[in-house]
């Protein structure tokens, strides 16, 4: 069965900055969901609650992920 899992990647500040990112994870074949663009501009304000705008990819593709948007 696979597993069809989806976890956050990195999370930005901007709709903006998500949707960037979201490109750059198409053009290397990677599916993504942008979680939460209701939070753009208010990750500082939730710092400590995981806020902002989250970048989420199937589990199985994490580390593919992160290599292409260049985070830990």
């Amino acid at each position: 069965m696979p597993d069809d899992r989806l976890e956050t990647v990195t999370r930005y500040d901007t709709t903006g900055d998500a949707q960037l990112a979201k490109t750059q994870l198409a053009a290397a074949d990677i599916p993504c969901l942008i979680a939460n663009e209701d939070q753009s501009g208010l990750a500082t304000m939730f710092e400590g609650t995981g806020g902002g705008v989250h970048v989420k990819v199937p589990a199985d593709q994490v580390e593919a992920a992160r290599a292409v948007l260049g985070v830990d």
